[in-house]
């Protein structure tokens, strides 16, 4: 299953974008109140979404100025093998375009269905954070 985000702007270019994206410190103020416990540990990450377990989650693919994907930290016991996907489009020198994508792999089937419905409003609040940081980078 995937799911996908509202496309949005990104008021620098897609090399400034990337930049930021691929240090983990910079997500902490772009994350909904659930989650607690943020850490950053080089290319991982680990915190507490509310109500679920703790995550730690690690870069899993990396395209110079073009591509971005976390997933759960190997040895994490994550419920549901999934893929957190950002994809950039270079409009011009000030600005690109940035699309999310949670990719979700087997798993269980129930914990499938209990996510779905809050994914795309959590990747479209996501991506507006990147749209609203993006005009200080």
């Amino acid at each position: 299953m995937n799911v996908e985000s509202k496309q949005v702007i990104a008021q620098c270019s897609a090399e400034r974008l990337y930049n930021f994206a691929c240090d983990f410190s910079n997500f902490q103020k772009m994350l909904p109140s659930q989650v607690q416990g943020f850490q950053v540990n080089g290319d991982t990450c680990s915190f507490q979404v509310a109500g679920f377990m703790q995550l730690t989650l690690q870069y899993a693919e990396r395209s110079p100025y073009h591509t971005i994907a976390i997933a759960p930290a190997h040895g994490n016991n994550s419920p549901l093998p999934f893929r957190l996907v950002m994809n950039i489009g270079e409009q011009d020198n000030t600005s690109c375009n940035v699309v999310l994508r949670a990719e979700i792999e087997g798993g269980n089937p129930m914990v499938t269905m209990m996510i779905k419905p809050q994914l795309r409003p959590a990747l479209d609040k996501i991506a507006e954070q990147i749209q609203y940081y993006s005009a200080g980078l």
